[in-house]
């Protein structure tokens, strides 16, 4: 009788238990001979996003770029140069403020921003 209350217990315990979390996807590419893009999964390009946790899956096709993103709250993360691949990074928690993704070997041409709110 123990053994099936303690049973009963765990399975309440699970079954109330808080779901894993989906957060919002973003895409982004990086590609030669000059594109930096990021999407949402319509295929609309991001400009504005709302604060909180984010998935980034970044698509680096071509060896002599990267895919840079950094903003506020020490959001600090890129691929390789030499990296071809593709790459997840979630969660990332945005804060309010302005995000930039660049090519760090083309900062001039290849970078965009985006704001949080």
């Amino acid at each position: 009788m123990r053994f099936r209350a303690l049973l009963v217990a765990v399975l309440a315990g699970l079954l109330a238990a808080p779901a894993a979390q989906a957060y919002t996807t973003f895409y982004g590419t990086v590609n030669a001979p000059s594109l930096i893009v990021l999407k949402r999964a319509s295929g609309t390009v991001v400009r504005n996003a709302s604060r909180g946790n984010k998935t980034f899956v970044i698509r680096d096709r071509s060896a002599s770029h990267n895919f840079h993103l950094y903003g506020p709250g020490g959001v600090n993360r890129r691929t390789g140069v030499a990296f071809v691949g593709r790459r997840t990074w979630s969660p990332v928690l945005l804060r309010i403020g302005r995000y930039t993704i660049v090519c760090d070997r083309h900062p001039l041409t290849m970078v965009k921003h985006f704001n949080v709110s």
